[in-house]
């Protein structure tokens, strides 16, 4: 079969494998009992997201009401209480507020303090660009000790080769001082990242699992020839990965440095080599496994119209639909995939733990430092 190079465009998947209130006393002369106390007012849970319309939705859920609620924004997540302006006075019992987006063409973070103490730093998860779809913030995850992924510090992308020169000025004002590129040399010369003003470009060791693959020889081999093929392929690519990770040692080693804190790493999609790099800092940093596969499954939120045209232009060229649909499978991401590298996790090494140890060789000592950096 052979397909157009408009199709092998589009075809360029193949790469990317490679909150207080008192409990009522029984009287008024009874002791308080232990279930009575006064219990802490915190946030649950806080998100941001763009409508269609380009408001910004700020939604938040407390364990009980916290009160009047202060919303300041500021361009930096650090220090928004000194240094961001006031938004909007609300009561935190309305759980959100809708407002045009206060400073267009910037990256924002939204620090709510209450009258009982509680307060959040919240952001758009997703990094509003024009040129691309899969540009995403690692923060504001709970770890299992109780601490929060801070905003700001880690983001995960895809190719940078289509950012307008809009998008560039809003990643250079984001604080990224390294950008870590997966990507094998075929990507890159097709596709450059632009010299960004203040970030460095890395290049990872890509020529191991996980390199560039054929389409044409992959569908001819019988590895696309339907869904559940393609899907098995790509969950033992992501073994693969665990087996034989040499470019997520470096990123580790590269979180370690203060100097590259504010730090991008991202493949062609910013879904499968920069999926796994992003789910093993979650998991570094103490993050529940559910909450790192929901992260990781976001990809097909984000990537949603793009994966739809791209699949379109397949089936307008291959008209074998369990072709398309191997094709289809493997432009997404499913669960299948990431849990083949937590299950090969493991089952080589014993535990998450021991494969961040011996695998990526991140000591007791290191992982603690990254907790202290990345964490809060």
């Amino acid at each position: 079969m052979k397909l157009s190079k408009a199709y092998a465009v589009t075809a360029i998947a193949a790469s990317l494998v490679l909150g207080a209130v008192a409990a009522p006393a029984a009287s008024f002369a009874a002791p308080v009992a232990a279930s009575q106390k006064k219990v802490q007012a915190v946030f649950t849970q806080a998100s941001v997201e763009r409508t269609a319309d380009g408001k910004l939705k700020i939604n938040w859920n407390s364990n009980v009401d916290l009160g009047a609620a202060k919303i300041l924004y500021s361009t930096s997540p650090d220090n928004i209480v000194k240094n961001g302006k006031q938004l909007k006075r609300i009561n935190a019992s309305y759980n959100g507020y809708v407002t045009s987006d206060p400073k267009p063409g910037s990256r924002l973070y939204f620090y709510i303090k209450t009258s009982s103490g509680a307060t959040i730093t919240v952001a758009e998860r997703k990094v509003n660009l024009q040129g691309a779809f899969n540009f995403r913030d690692l923060g504001g995850y709970k770890t299992t000790d109780g601490k929060t992924v801070k905003w700001g510090k880690l983001f995960r992308g895809e190719e940078l080769g289509h950012l307008t020169d809009a998008d560039i000025k809003i990643v250079q004002s984001m604080g990224i001082k390294s950008n870590v590129d997966y990507r094998t040399d075929a990507e890159v010369n097709a596709m450059p990242d632009p010299i960004i003003p203040g970030i460095t470009n890395i290049r990872t060791d890509a020529g191991n699992a996980g390199s560039t693959a054929d389409l044409n020889s992959m569908i001819a081999s019988g590895m696309m020839k339907d869904e559940a093929s393609a899907v098995a392929m790509m969950a033992g690519f992501n073994k693969q990965m665990v087996d034989s990770p040499k470019f997520y040692v470096q990123l580790m080693e590269l979180l370690n440095d203060p100097n590259n804190i504010g730090l991008l790493q991202h493949c062609t999609a910013g879904k499968d080599r920069t999926g796994l790099g992003s789910a093993i800092i979650l998991l570094a940093l103490g993050v529940d496994e559910k909450t790192v596969m929901d992260d990781y499954l976001l990809s097909n939120v984000y990537r949603a119209e793009a994966n739809k045209k791209a699949v379109d232009a397949v089936r307008a060229q291959v008209k074998d639909e369990n072709v398309v649909a191997a094709i289809s499978a493997m432009m997404g991401v499913q669960k299948e995939f990431l849990q083949a590298a937590i299950d090969e996790m493991k089952n080589k090494y014993g535990s998450i733990d021991a494969f961040l140890e011996k695998g990526l060789g991140i000591t007791k000592q290191e992982r603690a430092k990254l907790k202290a950096m990345y964490t809060e």
